[in-house]
């Protein structure tokens, strides 16, 4: 955040712009969530109002989860004197986890690694269950219910979940690795990259959707 902080004041008008389009995306990505979890097939129609407000509040869980998961591998890391890492970008940037492996023990290494992601999962199973439950109409302030969360988690399976989400991870290395074979061919790579980072959205907020529906569609056989 801090970060962010900084390029708006380095680039005010570019960065806003870049903060004002992620905020549209995540609510257009939660009405497609919300499309799913009623049994849509399609693409929803975009709905302006509803994309902003949904985007506004999705942003505040978004930015409330990354913040807990930050700081939890910010001790992690310094405990065991590793910088911090996200998850994708661990598994994209191999020189730099291979560099990591080299300069440091293999417990430390091994340690850092399952802890890190661990908190990762986790952190991301709450964000997106909270982020479902706004899109499915959930008022924003009983969307920091953990105890609900965790029991949702519980009915849809922490196994199932687990599986899901490493799914929707790795389609997005895959796409990561696409736009990143095709960068050095300009013209082609705008083409090919537009279409890849939408389908890589696609598969991420309609997975998220999925998830959620094993609950919604199993929690009345619950007893």
């Amino acid at each position: 955040m801090l970060e962010y902080v900084t390029d708006i004041i380095n680039d005010p008008v570019y960065n806003c712009g870049t903060w004002i389009f992620s905020i549209l995306i995540m609510g257009y990505g939660l009405q497609i969530i919300q499309d799913v979890i009623r049994g849509g097939t399609c693409l929803p129609k975009i709905l302006p109002k509803k994309v902003i407000i949904l985007g506004l509040k999705g942003t505040i869980i978004n930015v409330f989860y990354l913040l807990i998961q930050i700081g939890i591998l910010v001790l992690i890391a310094s405990a065991l004197n590793f910088p911090t890492f996200d998850l994708e970008d661990f598994f994209l940037e191999y020189h730099k986890t291979l560099m990591l492996i080299y300069h440091h023990d293999a417990v430390s290494f091994m340690i850092f690694t399952i802890s890190g992601i661990i908190v990762t999962y986790v952190t991301t199973f709450f964000m997106e269950l909270s982020l479902a439950r706004l899109a499915d109409g959930e008022n924003l302030r009983h969307l920091f219910n953990f105890a609900q969360i965790k029991h949702e988690i519980d009915i849809i399976g922490w196994k199932k979940y687990t599986i899901a989400y490493t799914k929707i991870i790795l389609v997005i290395i895959v796409f990561s690795h696409i736009n990143k074979f095709i960068d050095p061919y300009y013209g082609f790579n705008v083409i090919i990259g537009t279409f890849s980072s939408f389908f890589a959205f696609i598969v991420e907020y309609r997975g998220m959707g999925r998830i959620y529906k094993v609950y919604t569609d199993n929690k009345d056989k619950i007893t």
